[in-house]
């Protein structure tokens, strides 16, 4: 019996909706980071936004904070791989996250790390930087 191509592209299409993206964390000062997502294929650019932006009030909380504003923005994209085994395009989207204090004329116009991530938002926080773009 054969394995026909489409339920083999279907499989290795929900394989890499499994682990497809990596975030790192860089500090650039007390309160301000940069959050680095490269995301597979199956991410797309808006899988790879969604992650680094979850990524960010995630580290906003663990850093003992709640309002943040995104001070910076980079999206880009780029094929890897070869003739023999195919091309794939990759996404990365860079943030550069600054922290706003509660009680400063920032905070009413900051957005809130606990709204962001929604009513789970103490389980996300424990789990750490997202690995899929669903």
């Amino acid at each position: 019996m054969t394995f026909p191509f489409s339920k083999w592209l279907l499989a290795t299409s929900m394989l890499g909706l499994a682990a497809c993206a990596q975030t790192s964390i860089q500090p650039m000062s007390k309160d301000t980071f940069k959050v680095a997502t490269n995301a597979a294929p199956a991410c797309g650019p808006a899988g790879a936004r969604n992650v680094a932006f979850k990524t960010a009030a995630i580290e906003v909380i663990r850093k003992g904070g709640d309002r943040f504003v995104v001070a910076g923005d980079h999206a880009d994209s780029g094929l890897q791989g070869d003739f023999f085994s195919g091309f794939q395009q990759n996404y990365s989207q860079g943030m550069v996250i600054r922290m706003v204090e509660q009680g400063s004329s920032e905070a009413a116009n900051a957005l809130s790390a606990r709204e962001t991530l929604g009513s789970n938002w103490q389980e996300l926080v424990r789990k750490g930087a997202p690995t899929t773009c669903g």
